[in-house]
């Protein structure tokens, strides 16, 4: 895969996503903005392991089915190392590792769409902040992916970052 590029309409199912978080947010659907989010940290978890298989790997099967591994790939395979994402976002880092480390996502990802035993609609449960922290982070995996696992040149990369710079000046 490191040669190849993605079928087109897989690199549109990421592109969907990624639009997707940011309309919800800015229409403050925070919790559909959150579940987006994740759902692509997700998806990008699950190309982390496919790329793996391809450069002469073991499949991880287990991973691809199961919500945390694939939370892990997607932050670890893609932002381990990033010092631009630490000089931004500081300790919004650390939470945001915190989140993945200690399976948080997989309960925000319930929580942006279900209610709860006690009535709590996924409204009062999660926050603009929290939101605003997810969509991000989805942003900034998102960007990494580019050139090498998607196939764009990195002009593609550079155009992502700037999406996640606008979105998050712009909703600060």
């Amino acid at each position: 895969m490191t040669s190849k590029k993605l079928p087109k309409d897989v690199k549109n199912h990421f592109e969907k996503y990624w639009k997707l978080c940011i309309k919800f947010f800015e229409d403050s659907e925070y919790q559909l903005a959150s579940f987006f989010a994740i759902t692509l940290i997700e998806e990008i978890g699950k190309l982390s392991i496919i790329r793996n298989k391809s450069l002469g790997g073991s499949f991880d099967d287990k991973g691809f089915y199961n919500h945390h591994k694939k939370y892990i790939y997607a932050a670890f395979d893609n932002l381990s190392n990033n010092y631009r994402v630490t000089r931004i976002y500081s300790k919004k880092e650390s939470k945001f590792a915190e989140l993945v480390l200690k399976k948080k996502l997989f309960d925000m990802r319930n929580n942006s769409l279900y209610l709860e035993e006690d009535m709590v609609t996924p409204e009062k449960v999660i926050s603009r902040d929290d939101a605003f922290l997810l969509v991000c982070f989805a942003g900034e995996i998102y960007a990494e992916i580019q050139g090498e696992s998607i196939g764009p040149s990195p002009d593609e990369w550079l155009k992502i970052l700037e999406e996640v710079n606008q979105f998050r000046e712009h909703n600060k």
